[in-house]
C-alpha cells in the first residue's frame, strides 16, 4: 500500500491493487487528492453491492455508461474494459468478470 502526504500533513492510504491505476486516476482528478479519494469514496459506496441481473433493461446501459466513465475517470482500466465489452455483448461469463473485479477493487478500497 502507497502512502502519500498531502500539505495539510493528513496521509491517505492508496489502494493497493493492480487493478487500479492510481498515477491515471489521479492525472484525471487534476493530481488533487483529496477529490480522487472522494471520488473514489463514492464509488464504493454506489456501486459495491451492485448486480447488473437486478437492473431493469431500461436503466442497464444508463448504468453501464455511467459506471464506464466513472471507472475510467478513477484508472480502473480492466473494469472499464469489462463495461466496454458488456455494452457490446451482455453475456454470463463478462457478467462473471465485472463481478469478480468490481469485487476486488471495493475490498482493496475498504481494506485502507
Amino acid at each position: 500500500m502507497t502512502t502519500n502526504t498531502l500539505n495539510t500533513n493528513q496521509t491517505i492510504k492508496f489502494p493497493n491493487t493492480p487493478s487500479i491505476d492510481i498515477t491515471l486516476g489521479l492525472k484525471h482528478c487534476n493530481n488533487n487528492q483529496p477529490l480522487y479519494f472522494k471520488i473514489l469514496n463514492s464509488f464504493v459506496k454506489r456501486y459495491q453491492h451492485i448486480n447488473l441481473n437486478e437492473i431493469s433493461s431500461e436503466d442497464l446501459k444508463r448504468t453501464l455508461h455511467s459506471l464506464k466513465g466513472l471507472s475510467a475517470t478513477l484508472g480502473m482500466v480492466t473494469l472499464t474494459q469489462i463495461i466496454t465489452e458488456l455494452e457490446i455483448s451482455f453475456d454470463t461469463t463478462k457478467i462473471n468478470s465485472f463481478s469478480l473485479e468490481l469485487k476486488q477493487i471495493t475490498q482493496s478500497i475498504l481494506s485502507n
